[in-house]
């Protein structure tokens, strides 16, 4: 068992649909990352929410400029490992539930290089800094180390208006911005509810397959559109996605642009986890149950051992209750829906 500010072990094995690589590099922190501090970043009070919103999230951090991550060999290495994936990528691709038009979740199964990457420990202590609060790698796989390719059909967005299952992400640029038209890593500039009210959306997930999405007739005013700028390859932004209503661009013609989003989770383990389990849960990933069943026993485990330490002898019924209620409420909530849906 890892300690409370760890990442959770990947699971023993691997998945059949994923092939592992073979004669890969290895990943070394001291020459493979070059981590630099962002010029500028954004609160979720600037984007809108309430102090009533922001109780319920660990930071107030919302996201930050594009700040260099990788070496120039860490990158030259990265984007040859991630291109080798390529041929593996994930074979269900679309709109709605699984929008990505072409991608490779759970690459940490596939290459040790890119696990070792996102689970530096270099990685995690400067993206803590950034957001000022403790974040390790994310203990489901498929979030934690994942690949975007371009789509082949360049009419469709690359990743549609939505939010994230998980709090906290890198959006990583591979491919040089300046050899491709469009593809923007856009933002929108106010909440996720406004956002989703705007277009239509229910839920995180985006929908359609065409750059202006949700309902037809409906678009985000222009003048709230924020891009991302990415200095170069290399580069990536951190941002809280389950509270950033955000979109990939489509391209304006073919071309290879190539992203990595490795996933993180709010440590210690007790702490309030925004990881939206039910709705990863309809994911078509290989292993991705099993995978969340794992994340939710082992934080529902922190949260009884801090309740245990917390319990006192005058506490009445109801604060007990709660107490137990609280630790365990999300994983009776995932293993409902596991025996709801998913019998």
């Amino acid at each position: 068992m890892p300690g409370k500010t760890q990442a959770l072990p990947f699971p023993n094995g691997r998945p059949a649909e994923y092939l592992p690589l073979a004669n890969e590099p290895v990943f070394v922190a001291s020459k493979h990352l070059c981590l630099e501090a962002p010029k500028s970043s954004r609160t979720l009070q600037d984007l809108g929410y309430t102090s009533e919103d922001i109780s319920n999230c660990e930071s107030s951090f919302a996201y930050c400029s594009a700040f260099r991550i990788l070496s120039d060999e860490g990158l030259a290495l990265m984007s040859e490992v991630c291109e080798r994936i390529y041929d593996n990528r994930n074979s269900s691709a679309g709109t709605g539930a699984n929008r990505l038009g072409s991608y490779a979740r759970g690459a940490g199964y596939r290459s040790k290089f890119i696990k070792d990457f996102c689970d530096s420990p270099e990685l995690a202590e400067h993206l803590s800094s950034i957001a000022n609060v403790p974040l390790a790698r994310h203990s489901v796989p498929a979030v934690a180390c994942g690949i975007n390719y371009a789509p082949d059909d360049i009419s469709k967005a690359i990743d549609t208006w939505h939010v994230d299952s998980v709090s906290f992400d890198i959006v990583m640029m591979l491919s040089d911005p300046a050899t491709f038209s469009g593809g923007e890593f856009q933002i929108f500039d106010g909440t996720l509810h406004e956002g989703q009210q705007l277009l239509g959306i229910n839920g995180e997930e985006g929908v359609g397959g065409l750059e202006d999405i949700g309902a037809p007739d409906r678009k985000l005013p222009e003048e709230r559109i924020l891009t991302v700028p990415f200095p170069a390859a290399g580069y990536g932004f951190l941002q809280q996605g389950n509270m950033i209503f955000h979109r990939a661009c489509r391209l304006l013609e073919k071309a290879k642009r190539m992203t990595m989003i490795p996933s993180f989770e709010v440590m210690p383990i007790s702490a309030h986890d925004a990881t939206n389990s039910i709705n990863m849960s309809d994911w078509a990933d290989p292993g991705i149950r099993p995978e969340l069943a794992r994340h939710e026993i082992w934080r529902a485990t922190a949260r009884l051992e801090k309740l245990l330490a917390d319990v006192r002898l005058d506490d009445d019924a109801h604060q007990l209750a709660s107490g137990i209620n609280n630790a365990l409420a999300s994983l009776i909530e995932f293993k409902t829906n596991l025996e709801d849906n998913h019998q």
